[in-house]
């Protein structure tokens, strides 16, 4: 079925609702860089739609040895821009914030999608893991970046 989608969007690329399907079957597939490329096929169909721009993040970020650093981490922006409350966009904003080692940005989108979610569900329970694992994360660095500093007597 992908194959026969793809075969039938080169001989008519201008239909962006095929692009942004066969986008996201790439990405079912872990196919990510094929999916990144139908993502930026896809134009208008995911302009407004912030969970399709999430899904582009992510397929840049993981065909790329960049990870989120540059367009992905924008299109993260703007899809955040566009519903703030978008659970895989906060997820994802969180990651992209742990990658760049800022763990209260991480934090902080994490308390919000965590927010979101059925106080006792394994969802909040991962998320709520996360939002320790980046505390002890900042924790550890902070008394790293203490340890040889001369302290004033």
């Amino acid at each position: 079925m992908v194959d026969s989608l793809a075969a039938r969007l080169a001989l008519n690329p201008d239909d962006p609702a095929g692009w942004l399907m066969l986008a996201r079957s790439y990405r079912y597939f872990d196919r990510y860089e094929d999916a990144a490329n139908a993502f930026a096929k896809a134009g208008s169909a995911i302009e407004s739609d912030p969970l399709a721009l999430t899904e582009y993040a992510e397929a840049l970020a993981r065909s790329s040895p960049n990870g989120f650093a540059g367009e992905p981490t924008a299109l993260l922006g703007r899809a955040l821009a566009l519903n703030p409350k978008e659970p895989f966009a906060l997820t994802l904003a969180g990651a992209a914030a742990l990658e760049r080692r800022d763990y209260d940005g991480a934090i902080a989108y994490w308390q919000q999608l965590h927010e979101l979610l059925p106080p006792d569900s394994d969802a909040a329970r991962a998320v709520n893991d996360s939002i320790e694992r980046a505390r002890g994360q900042r924790d550890q660095n902070t008394t790293s970046d203490k340890v040889g500093v001369e302290q004033p007597s």
